[in-house]
């Protein structure tokens, strides 16, 4: 059995070889840790991109004849339908009774009526402002030219209307007026957010944060080319927007001195014909 003890020299390559082992492998858990950190940073931001897209697209989509009331870079204002019907007989100088088709339960609910546009012989469509909505039991002035309640529809009347009034079997629709901005957030303080704002009710924040390079272009001509809002021709030439969706991560990841983003680009044409 060999009894020799170490030699001095061996004790130091020992500690170098270790210590060049520890180095690395504290090296390779650095550098796990960061990739970790970036890609739980980038998939936040994409999160917040791509969900505020699926919500607003769904509203923006729908923008009909004059509903774009307002473009800017930083915010859009539109009437924005949330329930359809058809109109039945007038019961006084300013108010119908109408046969809504199964709107959607919690859309209808929240909702912030901003108007009714009712269709015109031409097709188009001309939206009255500041109308008001109640439910109704009158089936009979739909019965008497036909019109009836589907199962769960709703038979509604519409008061308050400017104007002269939509003859029985017109075509209408219920609109809410719909603001979206980029703002300063409140839930992440010196970020941006997005906020939405329905009538005359408060803003509230959709998402956050965003890079400040998030904004609106307005899509103008048969090409649907992008251009600063709001466009020369005023927004009754709009026929679509682009929305440019840059998502952040909310802290910057290990190892760089900046958030993470993740931009998304959607354009989304919609009707915005003058009446």
């Amino acid at each position: 059995m060999n009894n020799r003890g170490f030699t001095l020299v061996e004790l130091l390559v020992g500690t170098v070889v270790v210590s060049i082992l520890g180095i690395a492998l504290v090296r390779m858990m650095l550098s796990d840790t960061r990739f970790v950190s970036r890609q739980e940073a980038m998939v936040s931001a994409r999160q917040t991109a791509r969900g505020t897209l699926n919500a607003m697209d769904v509203e923006l989509r729908m923008i009909s004849d004059g509903g774009l009331s307002t473009a800017r870079p930083d915010s859009v204002r539109a009437h924005i339908p949330y329930a359809f019907g058809v109109a039945c007989q007038s019961t006084g100088a300013d108010r119908i009774i109408a046969a809504l088709v199964p709107p959607d339960s919690l859309l209808y609910a929240t909702a912030v009526v901003g108007g009714m546009a009712h269709q015109q012989t031409d097709g188009s469509y001309d939206a009255v402002d500041g109308v008001s909505v109640g439910n109704s039991s009158n089936f009979s002035a739909c019965a008497a030219d036909s019109i009836f309640v589907v199962p769960g529809g709703r038979l509604v009347q519409i008061s308050g209307i400017t104007g002269p009034l939509p003859d029985p079997g017109r075509i209408l629709y219920l609109y809410q007026d719909v603001t979206y901005r980029f703002s300063n957030s409140t839930e992440i303080p010196g970020r941006l957010a997005l906020w939405r704002k329905s009538g005359t009710a408060a803003y509230e924040e959709v998402a956050a944060p965003f890079d400040t390079s998030s904004g609106f272009r307005c899509l103008v001509g048969t090409g649907l080319q992008p251009t600063t809002c709001p466009p020369a021709g005023g927004v009754d030439s709009v026929r679509g927007l682009e929305l440019r969706l840059v998502g952040a991560s909310e802290h910057a990841p290990r190892g760089s001195d900046n958030p993470s983003t993740f931009e998304l680009i959607a354009r989304l044409p919609f009707l915005n014909k003058v009446n």
